[in-house]
């Protein structure tokens, strides 16, 4: 499952570990503490299988954005509005890398190249259509502290 998650954004290989359907960084290091009893984690935690689709963590994105040249860069304001869950407009948008299909997964970077999630590229459109489906992404903390507030 992970190994295909991966193929979408890169070719590079990443080598995991998995743990009852949880997906780990391989760390050779971190063989040496195993004690004996049943390992249920070990190392960067990258996602988990549910049923028969993969969720990644941000820790997986943030790995792949070192790698993947399937990126989209967006603006001020569409960093807000990805992280406020809606999809992305031309208007949001700085610069597209990578392959320009529509259907693709692409990696959703900040001005700073920092990953806020991903999404599947759509294509080019006037403005008001949407150019990626949101998918995933990090305002999720966003949101959950904002509904503690109330």
């Amino acid at each position: 499952m992970l190994t295909e998650f991966v193929k979408r954004f890169t070719d590079h290989q990443i080598e995991y570990v998995e743990v009852h359907e949880q997906y780990f960084l391989k760390d050779t290091s971190l063989e040496h503490y195993l004690l004996p009893q049943q390992v249920t984690l070990i190392g960067l935690y990258l996602g988990k299988q549910q049923g028969k689709q993969f969720i990644p963590s941000f820790n997986l994105l943030e790995v792949l954005s070192e790698y993947s040249k399937e990126k989209i860069f967006v603006n001020d304001l569409g960093e807000i509005d990805f992280l406020y869950g809606k999809h992305l407009r031309k208007r949001h948008l700085a610069d597209i890398r990578g392959a320009l299909e529509p259907g693709r997964f692409k990696l959703v970077q900040n001005r700073y190249d920092e990953n806020i999630g991903y999404g599947i590229y759509i294509g080019e459109h006037t403005d008001s259509v949407k150019i990626l489906h949101h998918v995933l992404d990090r305002g999720i903390f966003i949101k959950r502290d904002k509904q503690l507030k109330k």
